[in-house]
């Protein structure tokens, strides 16, 4: 007798291939049969019939190290048919842990309310384990966290001692399970680190098979050296490369998509390579990121009190290499405030009508708005426009782009309710499907489903995962095209999305009718161990 039967569906297996209507039989977390076994004994049966069935959506790219500690429903991310999500990316992640001040600079979403115990990788999995987990995790282990352990928040290279004992520690990251090695080379700390360092820390990662994903240098005015630095960090050291949210940024010229595409192209037959895409316009960050290195390294309330002088504030203003060309532009129509904690009556605002509320200029809004947050500062995050369609689409069309959310799974009650980062965490897979499918055609819909199933399963290594495949894990995602949307609101604030008829992670109902069920059934899943 099977566990569970879904029947009469519309069968995307997550390779790419024709729909098939077909039977699926689950027993023991496993996909045991799949044809046509409509007289099949089973515990429970649900009728597909006109609905899709899919391997559970895998979301390469998040950031919900921290949230999933709150609350770890994963609500807002199971209810768009994730099953699986990959934590410790853009150099940031809980692990390794040195104190409470450096985790709040280490992960997004930082809130009052755990007390962190760990103190190193093996015990955050557990610890994350051991908690009621709603969806699998796949950790990745974050340069940020480590070069802070070892060396704080000094702007300079490392020596050679000092990258001996990141290394150190990101072995002992992969011996626990890590499935790789993440930088981002805009945010502080990670833009002081050398060549040098990310060349041996990557030698590691290549050493344990591992994935080395990048949020490169530099996006916009300077691309060529970001996103050639990653190619050449590849190529000298073999390491398997992920370039994290690929598409160029706002004041890149316009050459520099085709300028992108066409290396990828050039190393595709010798590098083992590949990129993901966020299917928004719109991206966010920490609004302390447009500060210069020599305020970040100081505590939050040196940086408030520093943010006080009218010769300081000019110099952020008037830096050579800013952190968002947008604000050194003035577009201030286009850059949203999306998080705070002490000024929650400008949630969502422009900072240009911020400014006018305040009566002052958008700039001094902004850094007047981190000063009110004191020790706080490091979770505010901002919302910019800051890429096109054109150039989400003109990546797509490459074979290897998958597609990610770059968000944090959230939820609408509990001590998540208030936190917003961006529209992705809610809805980034109808968005996926409903743009680049259904209204442009870009991408057929068993194409798109490999995007977001098959293809990151393979590119990270998980066994059994990512396909409808007999004695395949169990991890299955049913839906409605026609009713498959993202909540109307273009904040995408604390609304799910709609249209999921069923989730299942390890055999096991999750989501029924777009309700949870109440049930836990995630992992942690480890390299080399499961």
């Amino acid at each position: 007798m099977f566990d569970l039967i879904i029947l009469n569906g519309k069968v995307i297996d997550g390779t790419g291939s024709p729909e098939q209507k077909l039977d699926i039989a689950v027993k023991d977390g496993r996909i045991v049969e799949i044809g046509l076994l409509g007289d099949a004994i089973s515990k429970e049966a649900f009728d597909a019939e006109g609905l899709y069935v899919t391997p559970g959506f895998i979301d390469m790219h998040s950031h919900s190290d921290y949230t999933l500690l709150l609350d770890g429903k994963a609500e807002s991310f199971v209810r768009q048919g994730v099953t699986t999500e990959v934590i410790g990316n853009c150099g940031l992640s809980c692990t390794p842990f040195k104190s409470l001040e450096h985790l709040k600079r280490n992960v997004f979403c930082h809130v009052e309310g755990y007390r962190p115990e760990w103190k190193n990788s093996k015990d955050y999995f557990d610890d994350l384990q051991n908690r009621p987990l709603g969806i699998n995790v796949v950790p990745l282990t974050g340069h940020a966290a480590i070069r802070s352990y070892v060396m704080g928040f000094e702007n300079r290279e490392a020596s050679s001692s000092e990258i001996q004992s990141m290394k150190r520690l990101l072995e002992e990251s992969m011996e626990c399970g890590s499935f790789g090695f993440s930088t981002g080379l805009e945010y502080f700390p990670g833009n002081s680190a050398d060549r040098k360092e990310i060349f041996g820390l990557c030698d590691i990662v290549k050493r344990y098979d591992g994935l080395y994903a990048t949020h490169v240098r530099n996006r916009d005015e300077q691309y060529q050296k970001g996103y050639g630095e990653a190619f050449d960090t590849a190529n000298k050291t073999g390491v398997r490369l992920q370039i994290s949210h690929a598409v160029p940024k706002y004041g890149a010229p316009e050459e520099a998509t085709e300028w992108v595409l066409d290396r990828m192209h050039h190393y595709g037959s010798s590098l083992d390579m590949a990129c993901d895409v966020i299917p928004y316009e719109w991206g966010p960050t920490t609004m302390t990121a447009i500060l210069p290195n020599e305020l970040l390294r100081n505590r939050p309330d040196q940086i408030a009190k520093l943010l006080r002088d009218k010769s300081v504030r000019d110099s952020v203003r008037n830096q050579k290499k800013p952190f968002w060309l947008l604000i050194r532009d003035d577009k201030w129509d286009e850059i949203l405030l999306y998080h705070t904690v002490k000024s929650p009556e400008f949630k969502g605002m422009t900072f240009q009508k911020i400014g006018n509320a305040l009566h002052i200029d958008p700039f001094d809004a902004m850094m007047d708005l981190l000063i009110a947050e004191g020790s706080d500062m490091f979770g505010a995050l901002m919302m910019g426009k800051i890429k096109s369609k054109k150039n989400i689409a003109s990546f797509l069309k490459l074979g290897q782009a998958g597609v990610i959310s770059d968000g944090v799974s959230l939820s609408d009650k509990g001590p998540l309710r208030h936190i917003r980062w961006s529209p992705g965490c809610y809805g980034w897979v109808p968005r996926f499907l409903d743009e680049y499918v259904s209204n442009t055609g870009l991408l057929t819909l068993q194409e798109a489903i490999h995007r977001i199933t098959g293809l990151p399963a393979k590119r990270l290594g998980l066994k059994k995962r990512g396909l409808l495949k007999k004695d395949f894990k169990a991890d299955i995602t049913v839906f409605s095209k026609e009713d498959f949307k993202e909540s109307p609101s273009t904040t995408g604030y604390n609304q799910f999305a709609s249209g999921i008829k069923l989730v299942i992670i390890g055999g096991g109902i999750v989501i029924r009718d777009d309700c949870h069920s109440g049930a836990y059934k995630g992992i942690v899943l480890k390299k080399h161990i499961d």
